[in-house]
């Protein structure tokens, strides 16, 4: 009988960032030589606090007063939701920038600047510009990343900074922004020996990011709004929760969808690829809505277009076709039971394959492995990382979930051979469990940018490379 949830093996992994290293494969380690001083910095951990990065900014001139800047925080779902604002702000033609973490195949991408990723020789310039600083206040890996990406937002004259927290919110960098909005997409368990052991010590955690007068728009549980509420009392911040400010509603059989507030109809919104993704463009939508109430800033004439436009990497992401390739950076219970449900969902005229790989800290429950049985075949790699689940963890996992003989292969170069040798035009492959996974498979199909993965490739032409 497999266990209500899979613990987590012991002993406890080390701090910092899992695929941030300074030695191993690509993509977890600079591919620029003068950035490893900067990677070098996630070997001193994670680091909760103000102190250096408000001190930081302030040596810095405080790039971050020039910005009107929106936090998006949530447990799941914060990375789609900031690249969704930002894609409806730059609709409307303003200058915006977009900070997400954890990048997947090169650090630069975690800045977007007017829709593109900032260019790697800014990237390092301002990174060489700032070093001595970020070295005189002992700035964390996260801290350096985030005072870099203001100072390059600062010299693009950007106007709003969409900005993705990085974990939890009350002591992360991101909570020394001046905000004038914050999202919190959901809250589930994860990082609990950081955030706490419960829904409510952990929500305590990301709503430490509330500004007096910024109202919050969120999409918590039912069993969280009234801490919500008094955590926005308390604040000063008005919060607005979703399904009480909008009613999202299906068009019919292509995936359209209508979305409902007390303004009036957004109708023929395009199909998002997961209804996930739709609760976190109404979230989105909402902030741009009140920001524009506010006059600061405009709403975009046609926002099924902007969200149309939006690209979401990693977020069931088809990157190749025939057979499709979809991948997700799920790598929660709650993330992977979703991702898995959408996948589950899919139309396919052949069989459903995945790909998975799992970092040894996370806690993944029974329902992801009920999902896993209703797929055909199930392989499971390690990550070229330190912190990932090894072969036998894998095995034994898939064991505990009812998988009889899994298949574990010790690499993901070994996993690509036999899912080349394995799939027909006419399946479905889910790459999944780690946005880790989700970047060495990348790399291993030859992908060196994300914006690469912009338009599906034909997988004949890249998984004999990846299976090399």
């Amino acid at each position: 009988m497999a266990a209500s949830r899979a613990a987590a093996p012991q002993p406890e992994p080390p701090a910092g960032e899992p695929g941030v290293q300074m030695a191993g494969l690509p993509p977890f380690v600079p591919d620029d030589p003068q950035l490893g001083w900067l990677f070098g910095l996630n070997l001193f951990g994670i680091q909760p606090g103000l102190e250096r990065i408000s001190a930081l900014l302030a040596e810095l001139g405080h790039p971050e007063r020039g910005l009107r800047t929106i936090v998006v925080a949530g447990t799941n779902g914060k990375g789609s939701a900031t690249r969704l604002l930002a894609a409806l702000l730059g609709a409307a033609g303003h200058r915006v920038a977009c900070y997400t973490s954890p990048h997947l195949l090169r650090v630069y991408e975690r800045l977007d600047l007017d829709g593109e990723p900032c260019d790697p020789a800014r990237f390092a310039a301002a990174a060489a510009r700032l070093r001595p600083a970020i070295e005189r206040h002992g700035a964390s890996w996260f801290e350096a990343l985030t005072a870099i990406a203001l100072d390059l937002c600062r010299e693009a004259g950007s106007e709003l900074l969409c900005c993705e927290a990085g974990l939890g919110g009350r002591l992360d960098a991101s909570n020394a922004l001046p905000a004038v909005a914050t999202l919190l997409t959901s809250v589930a368990l994860d990082h609990e020996q950081l955030l706490g052991d419960s829904l409510a010590a952990i929500a305590a955690e990301k709503l430490g990011l509330l500004k007096p007068g910024a109202p919050l728009f969120c999409a918590v549980p039912e069993e969280l709004r009234a801490q919500v509420f008094a955590a926005g009392v308390i604040a000063g911040s008005p919060v607005h929760f979703l399904d009480e400010q909008a009613v999202i509603a299906p068009r019919g059989a292509d995936g359209r969808w209508d979305l409902t507030t007390r303004r009036g109809v957004i109708a023929g919104l395009p199909p998002l690829a997961a209804p996930w993704l739709r609760r976190n463009a109404a979230l989105a939508l909402l902030c741009v809505d009140d920001l524009a109430a506010r006059g600061l800033a405009r709403a975009p004439t046609d926002p099924a277009a902007a969200l149309a436009g939006a690209f979401l990497p990693g977020r069931q992401q088809r990157v190749l076709t025939s057979p499709d390739w979809i991948f997700d950076t799920a790598h929660n219970g709650e993330a992977l039971r979703a991702a898995l449900d959408t996948f589950l969902a899919r139309p396919v005229a052949g069989r459903r394959l995945v790909l998975l790989g799992s970092m040894r800290e996370k806690s993944l429950d029974a329902g992801v492995g009920e999902r896993l049985r209703r797929c055909a075949r199930v392989l499971a790699a390690p990550v070229a990382l330190p912190r990932s689940r090894t072969a036998p963890e894998l095995a034994e996992l898939l064991r505990g979930w009812g998988l009889a003989a899994p298949d574990v292969a010790p690499d993901f170069g070994v996993a690509l051979a036999r899912l080349a040798a394995l799939a027909t035009p006419d399946d479905a492959v889910l790459v999944t469990g780690s946005c880790f996974a989700v970047a060495e498979v990348l790399w291993r199909l030859g992908f060196d940018d994300l914006r690469e993965t912009r338009a599906p490739r034909p997988a004949r032409e890249l998984t004999a490379r990846g299976a090399g």
